[in-house]
């Protein structure tokens, strides 16, 4: 039998789009769709994927971070005293007691923390326009910000600090009304296991270790401590929204994936692994009493977390590290966040110059119209405080959202494909925004088509003054007198239209029924229409023939369909009809006889109906017949974009 989605393993893909052979219909044929000029493209949907037995969070847990467009990161830690960076100790080869005296001694490079004030933390992200903050809460040097309980542990409990770092930020965090993350990484240096998990095959290392069978306990003692400390950072705190993994490869090589067989990130671990967690540092699922991974562990105790990908497990959103200014195709169809930092080095790295205001707009306005969300990082010093220069410059970041906010804030990258170094766009609504950067000339420019709306305002978003502009009979809006001077690093145009920009789907939350339903498991019909990709409606048995309906109230004038099937890669065979009285039936789009296996299909049509009906014709051995989404839609569509990047 059919099992809920969130047990399924087999959404192993992000969907292609595909465009359904259509069949001219007998009903009749809507007047604008001659004339009507080339539609904006329906941008593809985001269906969560199953990884080691864990969904990817549904697309209402993640909003927030798509929204808020842009956080605050902060590296601080032991390495902030040395002030050369958070790879000090690796880089230079500090043995784990060496690196202690960082805490313990007073010298000019102690990790005093004298000037810690998370709430001036919490102040600067917002003077720079963050809605959230991720703090290292443990880096690859294994120091933890918070009193650990584990026996091997080294943290900020001990002396001399005797400090919990960790609630005193999330503490302020949270009462700057501000999202709160945390970061950790599983990897610890002070650890030689981690070079030589199996102890037979020790991988090179700054620090001169060999093979030695002892290693094997010792990194099994090490992911004790990763699953005790993980334990205690969701379980203390309250509410955590963001889990930064960073550090699941071993010995810095391969993939975070390649070391999954020692971490275990998924939902359960093996009983038989080599590398048993002992139970006085375990979880178990209630439900079924089996030892819970680490993915497992973090969603029984915060069940709306994010995650990053760098655990081994697939992670909630995807991760573009570094420096590089984002190019290419907007990062449809998944969230992805670009991370950066402002100095040379993440960690507090003294005398390292920063980045130019117009080099961080540059990533980050690069970003924003590719439907990225941006972290930008700072690194504290040694007492805390975060230097002058670094505060100075993501306030100037701060400055610009404050004014331009409008063209960041809940938007999506698009609709149409940004040039790389020259413009991109982003949406909200009603309204589309223009970003023209610096490597674009000029005061005017001209949009692509914008389909069967009509301009109602354009404007300069930094004035709020109308600008001129005209449309032409391709549907595409040439403006003038953009005020390039004002800020060069992005001169962002408000267009505002009659209708939202992107189509809506007129079946969300319509009447639907459907031949069968699979109600033990609660996939009715209803869940196909409820605009979320992680429910689905299917049918109560594995045989075809089955349909759903929806009913849209009253006769519409209709341009498409576009399905979301429960599964990848599966050959769906189906046919879309639509009816005025819900009696006499005409084929819309016939897909009985397709051996396409994309996940996702759009069929483009004309006509006039008040009930759309999908029935399954043919299925493979084992699937049923079952839909995550069936959208409707009454505005001209287009092909162009809506296949997934994956």
């Amino acid at each position: 039998m059919s099992e809920p989605i969130s047990r399924r393993t087999v959404l192993t893909g992000m969907a292609a789009m595909t465009v359904a052979a259509a069949i001219s219909p007998t009903l009749a044929t809507p007047a604008h769709a001659a004339t009507s000029p080339q539609p904006l493209p329906l941008l593809p949907l985001r269906i969560p994927k199953v990884d080691l037995g864990i969904e990817q969070q549904s697309d209402e847990k993640i909003q927030w971070m798509q929204d808020a467009k842009l956080g605050m990161f902060i590296h601080w830690g032991v390495y902030s005293g040395p002030a050369k960076g958070e790879w000090y100790m690796e880089n230079s080869a500090v043995t784990p007691e060496n690196y202690r005296k960082y805490v313990t001694e007073a010298t000019g490079e102690q990790f005093t923390a004298t000037a810690y004030n998370p709430a001036d933390w919490a102040q600067l992200a917002k003077d720079m326009g963050a809605k959230y903050t991720v703090l290292t809460a443990r880096h690859h040097e294994g120091f933890a910000l918070w009193p650990s309980t584990h026996p091997n542990a080294w943290h900020a409990g001990q002396a001399p600090l005797q400090r919990d770092f960790v609630g005193q930020y999330v503490t302020a965090v949270r009462a700057a009304g501000l999202r709160v993350g945390l970061y950790y990484s599983p990897l610890s240096w002070r650890y030689p296991g981690y070079y030589d998990v199996r102890g037979t095959n020790c991988l090179p290392n700054k620090w001169g270790y060999v093979t030695d069978p002892a290693h094997k306990e010792n990194a099994r003692i090490m992911k004790n401590e990763v699953y005790q400390q993980v334990k205690e950072l969701v379980t203390r705190y309250g509410k955590i929204d963001d889990l930064w993994w960073d550090g699941g490869w071993l010995g810095q090589q391969g993939s975070d994936a390649d070391a999954a067989f020692f971490w275990e990130p998924g939902k359960f671990r093996d009983p038989q692994n080599e590398w048993p967690v002992d139970s006085a540092y375990s979880e178990t699922d209630s439900a079924t009493g089996k030892p819970l991974g680490l993915t497992g562990l973090v969603r029984k105790h915060q069940p709306d977390i994010v995650a990053t990908l760098r655990s081994g497990w697939i992670g909630d959103f995807a991760s573009e590290e570094g420096g590089s200014v984002p190019s290419g195709a907007i990062r449809t169809g998944k969230l992805a966040e670009k991370c950066f930092t402002i100095g040379g080095a993440w960690g507090y790295k003294a005398g390292s110059p920063l980045l130019s205001f117009g080099a961080i707009m540059n990533i980050l306005v690069n970003a924003w119209v590719r439907n990225m969300t941006c972290l930008l990082n700072v690194g504290p010093d040694r007492t805390g405080a975060v230097p002058a220069d670094q505060a100075a410059a993501v306030r100037r970041v701060g400055s610009f959202l404050s004014t331009c906010g409008q063209a960041v804030y809940g938007t999506r990258g698009g609709p149409w494909e940004p040039v790389d170094g020259q413009y991109g766009y982003t949406y909200k609504d009603k309204t589309f925004y223009i970003h023209l950067l610096p490597g674009y000339s000029g005061t005017s420019f001209t949009t692509q088509s914008i389909g069967d709306a009509q301009v109602t305002r354009l404007f300069d978003v930094a004035t709020g003054a109308d600008l001129a502009y005209n449309v032409g009979s391709d549907g595409r809006v040439t403006i003038t007198g953009v005020n390039r001077t004002r800020i060069p690093e992005d001169s962002v145009v408000g267009v505002t239209l009659d209708r939202s920009v992107q189509p809506a789907d007129i079946a969300v939350g319509k009447t639907v029924t459907a031949s069968s339903e699979e109600t033990s498991k609660g996939n009715t019909a209803a869940k196909a229409v409820d605009g979320s990709t992680t429910t689905r409606w299917c049918a109560n048995n594995g045989n075809t023939g089955q349909w759903l309906k929806v009913d849209l109230g009253s006769e519409k004038s209709l341009t498409g369909t576009r399905i979301a099937w429960e599964s990848a890669a599966t050959n769906y065979r189906y046919r879309v009809e639509g009816s005025t009285d819900n009696a006499n039936w005409t084929t819309l789009a016939d897909l009985t006889a397709t051996t396409g296996t994309s996940q996702v299909q759009l069929s483009v049509f004309r006509a006039q109906a008040r009930y759309v009906r999908v029935t399954v014709t043919g299925l493979p051995s084992g699937a049923w017949a079952s839909i995550r989404n069936l959208e409707v839609y009454d505005r001209p569509l287009s092909a162009d974009g809506a296949a997934s990047s994956g």
